[in-house]
């Protein structure tokens, strides 16, 4: 019982040694009119718990310059919305830690759970070397939107914008400070400027087409090019990606192209594979220009209106029309399936072979292999085929061979002819609609 005693009076001691040697710090946040104060802590579970709390009273001393705005700073004179606002916030804290010098550590303590730091930052000192980098920040922001607006000038988008993202990476970091100069006379706010043109960089952008509406046939090029001219307030955008797409109907056009000199893009409508007798086909900027951006400010635009233009086609009032042969059918149900496909998307199906633009010939095929053992029940092996051939009618030219060769679908062995036959169906009919009206989107006829 002695033992026990005395043992909990040390225990008790050393408790209370360690707690009267905690400095106050600790619990109270320190303030000084001549120094920033950082107080950082990490729990000394952490493997790199001395670099954490380092960077911990880092960032307390940041959060502290950051939030001191100058009045005519960016961040208070400029409205910005919610998600550009804290954009530029998060790079201000992150970056004024980056560019921190002269702090010094003044003291640490540990105890059995954390580690605790306290760093301080001479306010004076950390002044002359704020104003240094505030200096450099007007500068560089400067010369990037004088350079921005002569690649303005030469009608290059894509340069100036890049140029403005540089230069809001530049000034980025001090973003509360006010960074504004004296230009022709008069006040100069290099951010403000920056980010204002950045954004209306992409106001009054049209695109205007050549050809409102043009005619085609199904299955067949357009010849014409359809042309799409991007400007912007009257004057010509070069090198900027334009890309066509069919946004009624459906073809295959030639891929995005960037503008010439007359801001000029064309496309080729090398295939109608629809019979939709009235099809459109939008020109707009293409994703790529995105891309091209620089990778921390695309969400300043993203939400900006794109400018697109529309040609619509008209098919000539000529239908292409097939003619489904079955040849072979183990698998009587594919036919209605397939005959659906080809009639609702892409022929008109007739009864008379001889008056027929196409000849299509359909084969299904269905093999029985072994039996494959399972945990609860046996499998029937299945061995599924089908073979859709095109021909030109007129011709006889094979147009398309799609081939599904010996798809393997197992059905359990309880099923019926009837059931198995229907699984058969549905895992290949899945594959069909799959593949095929891609392989149909390719026709072309002469």
């Amino acid at each position: 019982m002695r033992k026990l005693i005395i043992t909990l009076t040390i225990w008790l001691l050393g408790s209370l040694t360690m707690l009267a040697q905690q400095p106050a710090w600790v619990s109270s946040h320190p303030t000084d009119a001549n120094a920033y104060i950082g107080i950082g802590f990490a729990p000394v579970k952490d493997a790199d718990y001395i670099q954490k709390a380092t960077q911990n009273a880092l960032n307390d001393i940041a959060l502290q310059i950051a939030t001191r705005m100058e009045s005519n700073s960016f961040m208070h004179t400029v409205d910005i919305d919610g998600k550009s606002r804290e954009l530029f916030e998060e790079k201000i804290k992150g970056s004024v830690v980056s560019y921190l010098e002269g702090q010094k550590l003044v003291d640490s303590y540990q105890n059995e759970r954390n580690y605790y730091v306290y760093y301080s930052l001479d306010k004076a000192a950390y002044e002359r070397t704020i104003q240094k980098h505030k200096r450099t920040a007007i500068t560089t922001g400067l010369d990037y939107y004088n350079k921005a607006q002569q690649a303005l000038d030469a009608n290059s988008l894509v340069t100036a914008v890049q140029l403005l993202g540089k230069g809001l990476e530049a000034v980025s970091p001090w973003l509360f400070l006010d960074l504004s100069t004296t230009v022709d006379g008069r006040r100069f706010d290099v951010p403000a400027e920056l980010y204002s043109a950045y954004l209306q960089v992409f106001d009054g952008l049209t695109i205007t087409v050549n050809l409102l509406n043009v005619e085609g046939e199904a299955f067949k090029p357009i010849k014409t090019p359809i042309a799409g001219c991007l400007s912007k307030n009257g004057t010509v955008v070069q090198n900027v990606k334009l890309k066509a797409e069919f946004v009624v109907g459906a073809g295959k056009i030639t891929p995005p192209v960037a503008t010439d000199y007359n801001g000029t893009s064309e496309f080729y409508v090398t295939n109608i594979t629809s019979k939709a007798s009235v099809q459109e086909i939008r020109i707009s900027i293409d994703d790529s220009f995105i891309e091209d951006l620089p990778a921390s400010y695309r969400q300043l635009i993203k939400s900006q209106s794109w400018p697109s233009a529309k040609t619509t086609i008209t098919l000539a009032p000529q239908q292409v029309t097939a003619y489904l042969n079955v040849s072979n059918s183990d698998l009587a149900s594919c036919e209605k399936q397939i005959a659906s496909i080809l009639g609702n998307q892409h022929f008109t199906l007739i009864e008379d072979p001889d008056n027929a633009t196409l000849f299509i010939d359909l084969s299904t095929t269905l093999e029985l292999g072994g039996v494959v053992a399972g945990d609860m029940y046996d499998l029937n092996e299945c061995l599924c085929g089908l073979v859709l051939k095109i021909y030109d009618n007129q011709s006889t030219a094979l147009l398309l061979n799609y081939v599904v060769d010996r798809l393997r679908v197992l059905s359990p062995a309880n099923k019926s002819p009837e059931q198995t036959e229907m699984m058969c169906v549905r895992e290949l009919m899945k594959r069909v609609k799959r593949e095929l009206p891609k392989k149909i989107k390719g026709l072309e006829l002469n």
